[in-house]
């Protein structure tokens, strides 16, 4: 018998293997340790940026990102002598642009939005489509004069580039206008635009693209782009809603469990967005609706230690994806993807500024006459400039078959180079021009309950008014919401033992939030706190009894009501009489 290594089960010998001090395997973590680099550049380079603390007043940090960007993807280019890998749209939308939109929704002032809500949809509807059916006959327009060699590029091709084109993005705004801090009114006006033009963009890039690939289109294709439009946004916005429901009936059982608050509110968050993606609606909208439903319910069950958290990881996400967006959109322009005419791109580039600048100001003057504080020419002006282009139109366009539209490297050099000038000369420029004009700046502090207290007020007395007058508007139903959802929706979603009193509960939520953010300023050190005032006048002050206290309650958070409706009853008798 030989002595040879004995064979295995199957048959076949056993490799001798020997230990190695020191091995190497890349591909087993490639993955992960890219993407951890790639976090880890992204974050350096913000520290950078805010070393030299006068840069980013200058420079928007986009910008900054997106020079990075294009400084890595040359290096990329030059090293491998290919082009650099282009940033895949389903890690867009899927993971990069959610933590942007959630963090967005949630801090979003949604009173200013819901009172501006008119406006917003007017602009992101109305608007969008302005700018996509002008941008795209009038680049057809162009197409038609052969000198530009053009004429192959058909109108759909044309109406589907202006719908991507024409798309406000969120990113870019909410990159621009926090820096320049511009003031609460133009700032929704502009970034609730962005939110809600995403279900109109969407649908119309699918209709042009489904129409740019049929033989023949048929008069019930276009009712059905229409009735898509509607089932998209408003889709979103109810599947945003009902998990916002679910989430807060959720954190109403999680008082002995806190420490898993915060993970309810991102999971619900991003299951409403990819929700809304699986069935083809505006994720956007989706999880705006959920964000901001969460925050007004789901605020109330959880401990100020789990809302710390949420806060702050949410921020920190928002920031590193925001981040990485930029960096990404540099790195994929450099590179094969080109193709220059330079006819298409400027005028491009020019029927972008015209149409955006005439939609805001031929739509402002209807949106005039109903609105009880006109849009001056300034907050006109700045909407209009303000209206930046980004990532959204950025993956769309490399979304597009190259077999159905073969000029798509074109159509990447324009939108690029539209990108480019929105981000870099207006988000430049943009700041100086509103230190210019003189456009009034956000104030942005904490409100004190005092102001709560008069804002409920002059609610009351305006709703009142419209009650005299006979006309439900947005005061009258906003009253009748609350009585909604006081007997109704917050019974069922917020835990029980909370304050009877509406009014001392924002009091002890407000004063909260503004210790936090004395602590945070450094300024903790230098105001008493409530407890040594307490111990301060305990000897001095008699306190009060429960009796009175209740009393106090009950004419803060009553009274406010009876008012309305005793002057309702009082001019009802006396119209009587």
């Amino acid at each position: 018998m030989g002595t040879g290594t004995p064979p295995s089960p199957s048959g076949t010998a056993f490799e001798e293997t020997r230990l190695h001090v020191f091995t190497l395997d890349y591909p087993h973590v490639q993955i992960p340790f890219e993407i951890t680099l790639w976090i880890l550049l992204a974050s350096i380079a913000k520290i950078g940026f805010h070393l030299y603390h006068k840069l980013p007043s200058i420079v928007p940090e986009s910008c900054l990102l997106i020079l990075v960007g294009l400084l890595l993807g040359g290096i990329i280019f030059g090293a491998e002598e290919k082009s650099p890998p282009v940033m895949n749209s389903d890690v867009f939308f899927l993971y990069l642009l959610p933590p942007i939109v959630l963090d967005a929704g949630y801090f979003m002032p949604t009173r200013l939005f819901f009172e501006n809500f008119g406006t917003i949809f007017w602009y992101a509807v109305v608007g969008t489509l302005w700018n996509a059916i002008g941008i795209g006959i009038s680049l057809f327009g162009i197409c038609q004069i052969s000198a530009f060699g053009l004429t192959d590029i058909t109108l759909l091709q044309n109406l589907l580039f202006g719908s991507l084109i024409s798309a406000v993005d969120p990113v870019a705004v909410l990159a621009v206008f926090e820096n320049i801090h511009v003031n609460e009114q133009l700032y929704i006006l502009v970034f609730g635009e962005s939110l809600l033009n995403d279900a109109i963009t969407v649908v119309l890039y699918n209709l042009f693209k489904s129409f740019c690939q049929m033989r023949t289109i048929q008069v019930i294709d276009i009712f059905a782009g229409i009735a898509n439009f509607f089932i998209v946004g408003i889709g979103g916005v109810l599947i945003g809603i009902l998990l916002g429901f679910v989430a807060a009936l959720t954190t109403r059982f999680t008082h002995k469990i806190r420490v898993i608050e915060p993970l309810f509110v991102f999971l619900y968050s991003y299951l409403s967005y990819i929700t809304a993606e699986m069935f083809h609606l505006s994720g956007i909208m989706a999880i705006t609706a959920c964000a901001m439903t969460m925050n007004k319910y789901v605020e109330e069950n959880v401990s100020q230690k789990s809302y710390t958290t949420i806060k702050y990881f949410m921020k920190m996400l928002s920031s590193v994806s925001e981040t990485l967006i930029f960096i990404f959109m540099g790195v994929s322009t450099v590179g094969k993807n080109h193709e220059w005419n330079w006819a298409f791109v400027s005028f491009t580039l020019l029927f972008c500024l015209i149409w955006r600048a005439l939609g805001v100001f031929v739509l402002t003057q209807i949106i005039n006459v109903f609105r009880t504080i006109p849009l001056t020419f300034k907050d006109q002006f700045i909407i209009a400039y303000g209206g930046l282009r980004g990532a959204i139109c950025f993956s769309l366009v490399f979304l597009l078959p190259p077999s159905v539209f073969p000029r798509k490297k074109l159509f990447i050099t324009a939108v690029i180079v539209v990108i480019f000038f929105t981000v870099f000369i207006q988000g430049i420029t943009i700041r100086p021009l509103v230190e210019f004009l003189d456009v009034k700046r956000s104030n942005k502090k904490q409100p004190a309950v005092s102001e709560e207290i008069y804002n409920r007020f002059f609610d009351h007395v305006k709703t009142g008014i419209e009650d005299v007058c006979g006309h439900w508007g947005h005061n009258f139903w906003r009253d009748k919401f609350k009585k909604f959802d006081n007997k109704y929706l917050r019974r069922l979603l917020i835990r029980e033992n909370q304050p009877k009193s509406s009014i001392v509960s924002l009091y002890k939520k407000l004063e909260i939030k503004h210790a936090i953010e004395m602590a945070e300023s450094g300024m903790i050190s230098k105001v008493p706190s409530s407890v040594s005032l307490s111990e301060y006048h305990e000897g001095k002050i008699k306190p009060l009894s429960p009796t009175e206290m209740e009393n106090m309650r009950e004419i803060l958070t009553k009274n406010l009501y009876q008012i309305r409706h005793r002057v309702r009853i009082k001019f009802c008798i006396h119209h009587v009489i």
